[in-house]
């Protein structure tokens, strides 16, 4: 999944402002997603909210909303989604439907990418 966004970039949660710094560097605009480490019983709805608040979106209702919504992005953003992808292990469906729209809006645009900044190898290795 991350070689259609970002390749080479795996680092650890204490690296992500210097991930930060060096897309800032290169001309991107870095936009930061830190979850709350307890999503609770509605994980769906609060990573999309999130998500659309760290882009700059507003409050996303739904993944086709979140898609729509994504083709309003500024031109050289990155996601650096530097807290809560532990969900990922929990939520697998959530996370494969928020996968496949990054996804598609970056192969859409190279002027969009996403770095996944897991904190333990097992989300390094799921997510390559």
């Amino acid at each position: 999944m991350t070689a259609a966004f970002a390749p080479g970039f795996y680092t650890t949660e204490t690296d992500a402002a210097s991930v930060s710094g060096d897309w800032r560097l290169g001309g991107w605009t870095p936009k930061v997603l830190q979850l709350p480490e307890d999503l609770g019983n509605d994980a769906r709805r609060i990573v999309l909210v999130e998500l659309g608040r760290a882009l700059g979106l507003g409050d996303v209702a739904s993944v086709d909303g979140l898609a729509s919504a994504l083709a309003g992005t500024a031109p050289q953003t990155v996601l650096v989604w530097a807290r809560g992808t532990e969900f990922a292990d929990q939520q697998a469906g959530v996370w494969k439907a928020l996968a496949e729209v990054l996804e598609a809006r970056a192969k859409a645009s190279p002027a969009f990418a996403v770095v996944l900044a897991g904190r333990d190898k097992k989300s390094k290795e799921r997510d390559r």
